[in-house]
């Protein structure tokens, strides 16, 4: 079944907007695992509308619109891993290399979201930075003043909250880090390839995103 992000049931579907048409054209390198026309190049490119949408809210640098477009892009990005998963199991060995490179590609994204989220500055890896104000803190600009254009004014004071996930926040990047873990599982128990080096890397870049996240804050 395709799963949208209206039907994703780990969300509040009466939060969301309507689904805006497409707009803008995806990241060739994401557009390559699709096949045209497939139903889940069709689930990719709502995902994409729907991730334009918040991050054109979010531009004002408000701490509620940028940690919604944060929230959605980790649930992308635990859709995205899922379907990693199914087509690693139906590709079998001769897929384990470029799913690696998929997974350590995802966990960069999920990185970046997790960093940005913790008042750090990160690299940008995907198409939807968060504005910089959600974790810079900083005083309003001065009349006439702009902010700088895409996020390059980065966190210039700690929050004064702290530099925390929230607890659904945490939750959902869990779940894309076990969902990672799930596919290493079957690189290395599935297909007896445990020393493959890029499943190495995977499992390092796992460990510093599980540091980065924090220990539980209990239920949601």
């Amino acid at each position: 079944m395709k799963v949208t992000p209206k039907q994703n049931v780990l969300l509040n579907a009466s939060a969301w907007n309507p689904q805006p048409a497409y707009r803008a054209a995806p990241a060739t390198a994401q557009m390559a695992g699709f096949q045209p026309g497939s139903e889940a190049l069709a689930e990719y490119l709502d995902w994409v509308a729907y991730l334009d949408d918040l991050a054109r809210q979010a531009r004002e640098g408000q701490d509620d619109a940028g940690r919604r477009l944060a929230l959605a892009k980790l649930r992308f990005l635990h859709r995205r891993v899922q379907l990693l998963h199914e087509q690693m199991m139906q590709g079998g060995r001769s897929q384990v290399k470029a799913g690696l490179e998929a997974l350590l590609r995802l966990a960069s994204e999920l990185e970046q979201v997790v960093q940005e989220l913790t008042g750090r500055q990160p690299p940008v890896v995907d198409e939807w930075p968060l504005p910089y104000r959600l974790y810079s803190r900083q005083p309003p600009p001065a009349d006439g003043m702009h902010l700088m254009a895409g996020g390059r004014e980065r966190r210039l004071r700690q929050r004064m909250a702290g530099n925390v996930l929230h607890a659904d926040e945490q939750h959902a990047a869990r779940l894309v880090l076990h969902g990672m873990r799930f596919v290493m599982a079957l690189v290395r128990d599935g297909f007896g390839m445990a020393q493959h080096p890029l499943l190495l890397q995977a499992a390092d870049q796992v460990l510093r995103i599980n540091q980065l996240i924090g220990p539980e804050q209990g239920s949601i």
